[in-house]
Parts: C-alpha cells; sequence; structure tokens
C-alpha cells in the first residue's frame, strides 16, 4: 500500500505538472510576437 505522504506528493506533482501545460498553451496562443509576426505575413498577402 502506498503511504499517505507519497500519495499527497504524487498528487501534487500531477496538479502542478497539469497548470504548467495550461500556463504553456496560455503563453503560446497569446504571445504577442508570434501574433505580430502572422498579422504581417496575412496583410503580405499570399507568395507566388
Amino acid at each position: 500500500m502506498i503511504p499517505d505522504v507519497q500519495l499527497h506528493l504524487r498528487q501534487h506533482a500531477g496538479v502542478s505538472l497539469f497548470l504548467l501545460v495550461v500556463l504553456y498553451h496560455y503563453v503560446a496562443v497569446n504571445n504577442p510576437k508570434k501574433q505580430d509576426r502572422e498579422r504581417r505575413s496575412l496583410s503580405q498577402g499570399p507568395r507566388t
């Protein structure tokens, strides 16, 4: 059987990892530098 302390630590490690993944995706979506690059490429039109 797993002791309560190990379960507690594993739970917090899992929650921390989940929050890091959520934070990473939030930053990736709301990156102003990347959005600026995409806007410039879209405003230039298709490349031929």
